[in-house]
């Protein structure tokens, strides 16, 4: 009986791969060019030490002409135990009201702005998601005498934002709602001076239970002002 042929053999990493590359992607129980074929895309971003910058060098040598962008991942939701604000709220406000006792509807109604506020780490952002979800009176804007609140000129996110947040975003050409639903958080990201903070901000605000999981090792280019 004669022999089945042998299916031929894979092609070793450094064939085609820098040294540095290749030790990577064999830390990690990947041995062959096949096999980083196999793990793209989603296997490789999850790779320990791989970074947003490694994986588009390895995209630019196997897979010239592909660009993988991550998708919004959600993360884990970490629900306040006995709070019925769970999922009414962002996961934040959930925990920073708890953690001062507020676990119902009826409670949170029955505190006052001023109360509120007062809570550590709650506010005027957390305090216009409260009163966006559960449909209270018109938003307040907390009186601060002695830091006046500076509107950014021709942009309708003034009083939904904190200003520095609106300011950034102007910087980056938004400055109404629909632009900024538009606009990718990793685009976001690469605007001057708008950090991972703010874009939480804004996914509070605008996107909630959206989470952009933004890769280690990221380094986006800052987007220059428009003049």
């Amino acid at each position: 009986m004669q022999d089945e042929p042998s299916p031929p053999p894979e092609l070793p990493l450094d064939k085609i791969l820098p040294l540095s590359l290749k030790k990577l992607l064999e830390s990690n129980g990947i041995y062959t060019v096949e096999a980083a074929f196999r793990a793209y895309p989603d296997q490789l971003l999850k790779l320990p030490g791989i970074g947003i910058s490694k994986f588009r060098q390895l995209e630019r040598i196997l897979f010239p002409g592909e660009t993988f962008t991550p998708r919004r991942v959600p993360p884990p939701i970490p629900y306040a135990p006995g709070s019925s604000l769970n999922s009414v709220l962002s996961p934040g406000t959930v925990q920073v009201l708890a953690r001062s006792g507020i676990t119902t509807v009826a409670q949170l109604q029955a505190a006052s702005r001023k109360d509120l506020l007062s809570i550590k780490a709650l506010g005027p952002t957390k305090l216009r998601e409260i009163e966006r979800a559960l449909l209270l009176d018109k938003s307040f804007t907390p009186a601060r005498d002695d830091v006046p609140i500076r509107h950014i000129k021709g942009s309708s996110l003034n009083g939904s934002l904190p200003p520095a947040v609106v300011r950034a975003l102007a910087r980056g050409g938004i400055t109404n709602v629909d632009q900024l639903k538009a606009t990718e958080p990793a685009e976001l990201l690469k605007i001057e001076r708008l950090g991972v903070g703010m874009l939480r901000e804004i996914e509070s605000v605008f996107f909630p239970g959206q989470y952009y999981e933004v890769l280690r090792g990221r380094r986006a280019q800052p987007t220059l002002p428009k003049l």
